[in-house]
């Protein structure tokens, strides 16, 4: 199975100030900001030659959530897991029902995304 590290969320206080480090800084090209589905503002920052940086905005917290990868084949991704006891902490699936993503706890409780291509 391969693996790559394709992004790693940050929680922000302020997306727009985010934003705007990220381009004067590191010559980041952010995409729009979009609300997710659990209502908080995120967009992605590109930054050349570097895994994106996710941001995501939050009142409360800041930090790192949680690291991205890409995965050629996310079900046989996913059996492995299961099979070596990882904890799935939740899977999405797309309109049809396939598998697109899980999220996956390591051992100091940080969350893993793991996902197909885009």
């Amino acid at each position: 199975m391969n693996y790559q590290l394709e992004h790693v969320a940050i929680y922000c206080k302020d997306i727009g100030e985010s934003v705007k480090f990220y381009e004067k800084f590191f010559g980041g090209q952010p995409t729009p900001v979009r609300k997710g589905a659990a209502g908080y503002g995120f967009c992605f920052v590109r930054i050349a030659g570097a895994p994106s940086i996710q941001l995501m905005e939050s009142a409360t917290e800041t930090g790192v959530h949680h690291y991205g990868y890409v995965t050629d084949d996310i079900e046989q991704t996913a059996k492995e897991f299961r099979e070596k006891g990882a904890q799935i902490l939740r899977e999405n699936r797309d309109a049809a029902g396939k598998l697109t993503t899980i999220f996956v706890k390591d051992p100091n409780g940080l969350e893993l995304e793991i996902r197909s291509p885009r």
